[in-house]
């Protein structure tokens, strides 16, 4: 390079500076210059540089040449610190650096190259007044030559690929983000994807669909255009006109876009040029086995471009041997119950969910198996175009699997013409389109979608529906979909239907659709995968029933691996929630009684030990519906377990009365809204938090930002903090709060503020002296062993035995508080009297409390306890005194009303809580340094509401120092559980009598 050019840049850098020049566009010339002057002629480089910039995404400067494109320079103004820019530039750098692969960051005098996201030079050529430092000349020129010399290699393997144009995609997302409010285009397209697909999308999601809409559809592009791909071509071309909803946003494409998106365009061309496309198409040849080339791409990309995508979504995609299971087994069942195969006339299909394809091109393989020779293209033409039904409401996916399933043919010798398309719909499989008035041609190709999307749903006649519901636990929005779910909840109590969200999550919505379509049809076959937890959820009755009122015949296939449940086996996804396989036959037309559909059930695991995902898909491999060892079920009224139930004590255990049979008022607890903020370990540090929400003076965003306040479904921070801001501390509000067994934390009990403050039961613990039962109704399928118990004098939060607690209180008071009576049924009472004489009501609360802690009776009636509030034998008066007697030694402890000294025997003296880990023998390490000791197993084991006590309470605290009241608070519970674990030994070993 000659010297001459670098002082010359020097002086025009120093002109500039001393005109009074502020703004980086000020030296943009004269760099851009200097640009030219050190190889444009020489290396026959192109320089595009963005003059001037108003929205933000183009990186200022591109340098090219006639095959391609080299990188990237960005410019800032010369006295930054390139190493400590303003978070906005900090950002947009961050972008460039990590998702272009050859970009030069300067400020006229410093320059930094990053290649493929890593930082491989720096130097400084001018000092802060412009002067050139020869001595860093030398290592200008290699950093020239670096960053002109940098190439990509052809690329040939699909994850490569799969990567780089992740990088690319997040840039232009980002882009779109930040520029589609002065954007007209974006802000139709926009508004046409609200009003004609996901009515609720959000700007963010848009720029999300637009971003990976362009990368599929040049990804398309490149598969099916000969030669070098440009806007133009790949407009008209690159994507089948039977695609319209694509097709028109690519024709936007080769519009006169604006820089910010022309030259990301470029960019994701110019790689896809780069591309060896005959290698490309040879990977993604499905000659693999169990390989799915295309999957196994985007689930490359999502992994890049967006990690947390697929678990917001629900999107998990389906492994080989599942498909393969589900699919031969449908056609199986075809054969042998209705004299068809997947490709006669009238076996339509349809995948509700199709993903990127992989059930249908399951249904494709199958039929080609089927179907020997050049007779599968007739089939393909004459009937199975207009048999192959799927929605997708995704538009990445949608793409994937239309061309998925293009090349599955093409592998066959079969080319689908322009024209022609597989019925795979962009669209809600749950809802429908709505009236609309005059709309452009790119809305008009929504409505076209919508209209022969909503003619499937509502009129065509499906036989087999097959498929992987989403498993995002997500509330489905009022629509169609969400009135032909009101069947699953006829019937159920008012405390149900409270609950009936869990009714309305995604995957749900998709086997009400599904069963919806064979009762449409009179007859068929459902084959899903999905979340297991409809099996056996209580919530999940009247779903079960109706199943069972619309089939003949249901297998269930349980795939367990419900890491949330505590099981040991591996999922056949990388997901917690367990799975099931559900194949639901439907023989005959219209309804029946519950009690004539035949439930077979197979387990997958078995009592041998944990079952690895591999030992699952070799058994999905081997076995199909007629191979599988069946076993069959008979469930029954009311719940309808599609599970192996042990009910044979149903009919002693139902004689007993229920808590909720004996207590008049019982209530779930209290619940913030917010606990990190709202409750606090003492009064002392609830007292600011309170006194700032009450002062008008400090804003809601000062105390969102200052105690992480945000606003939850059902609970509007603002809202609520407008009805008590400005009032005075009310002293006699702050309550104690039963939080979690034995851990009593504070609250600032105004109903106007909690989320559910349960005023009209917890008023009674309030008034005065109060006692409680406290325990669920439903028990959380991941605890083994029923523990759902605990006594309280005191308010009680909605989690202190576990998922949700219900408390009830002993006694009600008069609303002046001067009097109370027992809030035990009149009838109970009475029973009570009869049975034993002149008893209290503390007698009862003892008694049943003893009754909740005798191993005996949580073992005998363990499967009755998972699924309503626990109902209480009487026992005969003896006996009923011996656990009254041991009841009251056991509700004193577990209020701490018994006084003993304690000695803490502690090794360090860090109080501070980090890591909680329990020796096994003795001690429990809280730190590194510092261990509390005299600890035995069976106390530090000893759970309620399936968490270890001792353990929940110092992981409560965990980042705290734990205080000297809060040490000796710790060895009294150890003390109280030591007792505890030796009264329900007493328990155990009295023989009731009845």
């Amino acid at each position: 390079m000659k010297p001459g050019v670098l002082r010359g840049y020097s002086k025009g850098l120093k002109k500039v500076h001393e005109a009074g020049a502020t703004t980086e566009y000020s030296y943009r010339i004269v760099f851009q210059e200097f640009l030219r002057s050190l190889f444009s002629k020489e290396y026959n480089v192109r320089i595009i540089h963005e003059p001037s910039r108003e929205t933000f995404g183009a990186p200022d400067f591109k340098i090219s040449t006639e095959t391609g494109i080299i990188g990237y320079i960005e410019t800032k103004v010369p006295n930054v610190d390139l190493h400590r820019l303003p978070k906005r530039d900090k950002s947009q750098i961050k972008r460039y650096s990590e998702r272009l692969d050859n970009f030069i960051l300067t400020n006229y005098r410093d320059f930094i190259l990053y290649q493929r996201g890593e930082k491989v030079e720096e130097v400084s050529l001018l000092d802060e007044d412009f002067n050139l430092i020869e001595s860093n000349v030398d290592k200008f020129n290699r950093l020239i030559q670096r960053f002109l010399s940098f190439t990509v290699p052809k690329i040939k393997d699909p994850e490569e690929l799969a990567y780089i144009l992740a990088k690319r995609a997040m840039i232009l997302k980002d882009v779109v983000l930040e520029n589609m409010n002065e954007d007209e285009q974006l802000q139709y397209l926009y508004q046409a994807f609200k009003e004609h697909l996901m009515s609720g999308m959000k700007k963010s999601e848009f720029a999300d669909a637009y971003a990976q809409t362009v990368v599929y559809g040049l990804f398309m592009a490149r598969f099916m255009i000969e030669g070098q791909l440009t806007r133009e071509n790949v407009a008209f071309r690159g994507v089948p006109k039977s695609l319209r909803v694509v097709h028109e946003i690519f024709k936007y494409i080769a519009s006169d876009l604006p820089d910010y998106l022309e030259w990301i365009l470029e960019e994701l061309i110019a790689i896809l040029n780069n591309v060896d496309v005959e290698e490309l198409k040879r990977r993604f040849h499905f000659g693999n086995g169990e390989f799915d080339p295309f999957l196994h791409f985007y689930e490359t990309f999502l992994a890049e471009y967006s990690p947390n995508l697929r678990k917001s979504k629900g999107v998990y995609y389906t492994p080989i041997p599942v498909v393969e299971f589900i699919v031969n087994s449908v056609d199986e069942i075809l054969k042998e119950k209705f004299g068809k195969r997947l490709q006669d006339d009238g076996v339509t299909i349809l995948d509700p969910a199709t993903g990127t394809g992989t059930f249908l091109a399951g249904v494709l393989d199958r039929i080609h198996r089927n179907i020997k020779g050049t007779l599968f293209q007739l089939y393909l033409k004459e009937r199975l175009l207009n048999n192959i039904y799927g929605f997708e409401i995704l538009i990445s996916p949608y793409l994937v699997a239309h061309l998925k399933l293009s090349m599955v043919l093409n592998q066959w010798g079969i080319k689908l013409k322009d024209d022609e398309r597989f019925k795979i719909y962009l669209t809600n499989a749950l809802d429908l389109m709505r009236e609309r008035g005059q709309a452009g041609l790119f809305e008009r190709a929504l409505d076209k979608e919508s209209e022969e999307a909503d003619r499937v749903k509502k009129e065509t006649k499906i036989f087999v529906v097959i498929g992987n519901p989403p498993y995002e636990s997500k509330k489905i929005e009022e629509s169609w979909g969400s009135e032909l779910l009101k069947e699953y909840l006829h019937g159920l109590s008012v405390e149900q239907e409270k609950n009936k969200g869990v009714i309305q999550d995604y995957y749900i919505g998709f086997i009400r659709f599904a069963q919806w379509k064979i009762d449409q049809n009179g007859k068929g076959i459902v084959g899903f995968i999905t979340n297991n937890s409809y099996l056996d959820g209580i919530i999940h009755r009247r779903m079960r029933q109706s199943l069972m009122e619309s089939f003949d015949e249901i297998y269930i296939l349980n795939l367990h691996g419900n890491a949330n449940r505590g099981e040991q086996d591996d999922n056949v996804f990388k997901i917690k929630q367990g799975v099931a396989i559900a194949l639901f036959v439907k023989l005959r037309e219209g309804k029946h009684k519950a009690e004539e559909c035949k439930i077979y059930y197979y387990s997958i695991v078995h009592d041998a030990g944990k079952t690895t995902r591999e030992e699952k898909y070799e058994f999905l491999r081997n076995k199909s519906w007629k191979t599988v060892e069946w076993k069959e079920l008979e469930p029954k009224e009311p719940y309808y377990f599609f599970v192996p139930k042990d009910l044979s004590l149903e009919g002693e255990y139902s004689k007993f009365p229920k808590l909720d049979e004996i207590f008049e008022v019982y209530s779930s607890g209290v619940e913030t809204g917010k606990d990190s903020a709202l409750v606090a370990f003492s009064k002392e540090d609830l007292e600011p938090v309170i006194r700032d929400i009450l002062n008008p003076k400090v804003s809601t965003a000062q105390l969102r930002e200052k105690y992480d306040i945000e606003s939850t479904s059902g609970w509007r921070f603002e809202e609520r903090r407008a009805k008590i801001v400005g009032t005075p501390m009310k002293p006699s509000n702050f309550k104690k709060l039963a939080y979690r067994p034995f851990d009593w934390r504070w609250v600032y009990y105004e109903p106007k503020i909690l989320r559910r403050a349960h005023f009209k039961v917890m008023k009674h613990f309030l008034a005065d002296m109060n006692i409680g039962i406290v325990t669920e109704r439903i028990v959380p399928k991941m605890r083994l062993l029923w523990d759902a118990v605990f006594v309280v004098d005191t308010i009680s939060e909605l989690h202190l035995t576990g998922s949700k607690s219900y408390i009830f209180p002993l006694y009600l008071y008069s609303d002046d508080g001067k009097t109370r009576r027992p809030n035990l049924k009149p009838e109970f009472l009475e029973e009570l009297r009869k049975r034993y004489g002149e008893i209290t009501p503390e007698d009862f609360l003892y008694y049943a409390y003893a009754v909740l802690h005798d191993p005996k009776y949580r073992k005998r009636y363990a499967e009755f306890l998972k699924f309503d509030f626990p109902r209480i034998p009487l026992y005969e008066g003896e006996t009923f005194k011996r656990y009254r007697d041991i009841g009251e030694e056991l509700v004193k402890l577990h209020l701490m009303k018994v006084d003993f000294p304690v000695e803490p025997k502690l090794v360090g003296d860090d109080l501070t809580v980090e890591k909680v880990k329990y020796d096994g023998k003795d001690c429990v390490a809280i730190n590194k340094t510092t261990k509390l000791c005299g600890i035995p197993p069976e106390v530090w084991e000893y759970t309620i509401g399936g968490y270890r006590v001792i353990e929940k309470y110092l992981k409560g605290r965990k980042g705290r120092k734990l205080s000297l009241d809060e040490l000796e608070h710790i060895y009294k519970v150890v003390e109280i559980l030591r007792r505890t674990i030796g009264l329900v030994k007493e328990l155990e070993a009295i023989e009731p009598k009845f």
